[in-house]
């Protein structure tokens, strides 16, 4: 397979903080970071800083990591090391149909590209909520593939105006849509009115797979040896803002619930890579979905509330 011409807009600042890149250089400057500064986000203490994909390039000290998951053998997860920006993992999933990156990462460099077409190129990409559009413009144009968000949160995307030569983005509408046999969009709201999760039915993935990034968030006892054994521990979070630990009103949490509940699925890939995945065991005492279900309960009730719709909600 041809090697992609390799684009990516060097000199447009990116926000060290999160990723996001804007269409500003460094001559013309810029002192706020917008996804930084909304609520669901913080400034670092030493304040808000750019930094260029040229200049992380050039230290030498970057690199994507691709890493086979032991789980499914269709998922490779990519992080960058060191971490830049949130932690951002990307996962390549390796469908019949070809190859799709769900969400994304900020870093793209020359050997990123090599690998990525090593494995088959890419037919799309799809990215969760506006925590990871980062350098969606670059990533398409090198690739020439589409990048999926939802028609919503595209208002916090940036270089959408003009989109950069090469660049194509596609805007979700429907609640559910099919984008390749077997491979759905779910748009759930909550953590931003758009926030989407995909599912994967075999053969995509050798068992149904939902990727959640942080539609709903993978918190530690969902990592217990039998986390569903009691009917008081949480495997799930549902946040309007992670590391502000704003929690997702009731209604809202009842929304994201109904959304998956038409599907099925056996694992879960959460925000970051490796860290955040679940998968349901043979011995576990409550299917993976069923613990989804039992973790938004738990949050709705830890809220105060005692008499609400979510309650009534079976498999």
């Amino acid at each position: 397979m041809a090697s992609p011409k390799f684009t990516t807009s060097d000199d447009l600042l990116l926000c060290t903080a999160c990723g996001a890149q804007y269409d500003v250089d460094e001559k013309t400057g810029k002192d706020e970071c917008r996804i930084c500064e909304d609520p669901r986000q913080y400034i670092p203490p030493p304040g808000q800083s750019f930094t260029t994909l040229g200049k992380l390039k050039a230290s030498g000290k970057y690199k994507n990591v691709f890493e086979q998951c032991e789980h499914n053998d269709t998922v490779i997860e990519i992080h960058t090391e060191p971490k830049f920006g949130i932690g951002q993992g990307a996962r390549l999933i390796r469908t019949p149909n070809g190859n799709v990156l769900w969400d994304l990462i900020a870093y793209l460099d020359q050997d990123t590209v090599d690998k990525v077409t090593e494995l088959g190129g890419l037919k799309f990409i799809i990215i969760s909520h506006p925590h990871f559009y980062t350098t969606w413009a670059d990533w398409s144009a090198t690739f020439d593939c589409p990048v999926y968000m939802t028609e919503v949160d595209s208002v916090w995307a940036n270089r959408t105006d003009p989109t950069p030569p090469g660049a194509t983005l596609k805007l979700l509408k429907e609640p559910t849509t099919e984008l390749l046999p077997g491979l759905t969009s779910v748009i759930c709201g909550g953590h931003f009115p758009g926030s989407q999760c995909l599912h994967s039915a075999p053969p995509n993935t050798p068992i149904p797979t939902l990727f959640v990034a942080d539609t709903i968030f993978a918190v530690m006892s969902s990592q217990n040896p039998d986390p569903g054994k009691r009917s008081d521990t949480i495997s799930y979070q549902f946040l309007w803002s992670i590391p502000n630990f704003i929690p997702l009103p009731p209604d809202e949490v009842l929304k994201i619930w109904k959304a998956l509940k038409p599907f099925d699925f056996e694992a879960t890939y959460g925000v970051m890579a490796k860290i955040s995945n679940v998968f349901e065991k043979p011995k576990h005492s409550l299917s993976l979905k069923g613990r989804v279900l039992q973790s938004a309960k738990i949050a709705v009730k830890a809220m105060g509330y005692s008499d609400h719709a979510m309650f009534t909600e079976e498999l």
